[in-house]
């Protein structure tokens, strides 16, 4: 009968040692995940600034023209607009 008690005792240390490992290896993961959505959160900012770069070369009545369009793809309608 001890026999069985350590044996389960033995089991249960074990699995508690799994879910330790198991936890830390999840926290990692979620740090990991986060570096990646940042990483790409920074590349596509990247390529808006080259955009945006790209947009404001030119004379002032393209400028105006792109500012313009910029000025109304961004809009957001309110009320019953």
């Amino acid at each position: 009968m001890f026999s069985l008690i350590k044996k389960l005792l033995s089991r249960a240390r074990s699995f508690d040692a799994v879910y330790d490992r198991l936890s830390a290896i999840e926290t990692k993961l979620e740090r990991y995940e986060k570096l990646a959505d940042e990483n790409e959160s920074l590349w596509q900012y990247l390529d808006e600034q080259k955009e945006m770069d790209a947009v404001f070369v030119g004379n002032a009545e393209e400028f105006e023209e792109e500012f313009s369009d910029i000025m109304i793809r961004n809009m957001k309608p309110h009320g019953e607009a």
